[in-house]
């Protein structure tokens, strides 16, 4: 599960990159904010699936952080996305 985070996170994170070499980065930088901070979020939702939160006494919280992170970064990643295609279909 958490390989699969870490390519949503890339994929979230190189989005920014992406748009400028398609011109359309001015037009949309409030919310690639949204769509890179979501990317964070995932990074960090696999943070918590990592070995020191699957032992010992913090195995009862990695999975609660993780699935609250992913949560997060799914909303994040949403409201960017709409938010940006509705301000390139304006326009």
């Amino acid at each position: 599960m958490a390989a699969e985070l870490l390519w949503l996170a890339l994929v979230a994170l190189l989005a920014p990159v992406l748009t400028e070499y398609g011109k359309i980065k001015a037009q949309i930088e409030k919310q690639l904010a949204f769509v890179a901070g979501g990317g964070l979020l995932f990074l960090l939702a696999a943070g918590f699936e990592t070995p020191v939160w699957t032992g010992g006494q913090l195995a009862a919280y990695g999975p609660y952080g993780s699935a609250l992170f992913q949560i997060l970064g799914w909303i994040l990643l949403l409201v960017g996305t709409l938010w940006g295609a509705y301000a390139l279909m304006k326009k």
